[in-house]
């Protein structure tokens, strides 16, 4: 298969099914987050907190990044990320930081080892070694330590913005 790659070494690739269904998913939260917000105020802080520890921690401990490749996911990943931050409190930026960090960290990867960073699947105290079907391999040690400088700096992200949470 031949790749196009761009700036930032993103793929320009078609969306594939998943890809669509994740998208949807969170859109689907966001107006969910925006009725909350009109209807049942009083839950606005708690929706967005749920909202935002969800999609901070499938982005920092799973393969779910991988998706972060494809430049058309990207962008939509990054508008809806923003918009959920619009008017909302600090705990929002959340999935913004996480995406931004995942990118900081599978660049410096690319940068080191000159190949996409193949994340682990975190769990149960452990990690699961993930097949990556666009790359043909799976992840090796490399990764997993990456794996775990991803974690660790992502929970610090998490809690940072929890602490600025408490401080309100």
């Amino acid at each position: 298969m031949n790749r196009k790659f761009i700036i930032g070494k993103l793929e320009i690739r078609k969306l594939i099914l998943s890809d669509l269904i994740y998208l949807f998913l969170y859109i689907i939260v966001i107006f969910y987050y925006i009725y909350i917000n009109k209807y049942n105020p009083a839950d606005k802080l708690s929706t967005s907190f749920i909202i935002s520890l969800i999609i901070g921690f499938l982005t920092i401990s799973s393969p779910f990044g991988l998706r972060f490749r494809n430049v058309y996911f990207s962008i939509i990943w990054l508008l809806l990320s923003t918009a959920f931050s619009i008017n909302n409190s600090l705990i929002a930026i959340i999935p913004l930081l996480t995406f931004f960090q995942y990118h900081l960290i599978r660049l410096i990867f690319w940068k080191i080892y000159n190949r996409e960073l193949i994340p682990y699947e975190t769990g149960r105290g452990t990690m699961f070694r993930y097949k990556s079907y666009f790359e043909k391999k799976s992840g090796d040690l490399k990764d997993k330590q990456f794996t775990k400088i991803l974690l660790f700096t992502g929970i610090l992200i998490i809690f940072l913005c929890f602490i600025s949470l408490i401080k309100d």
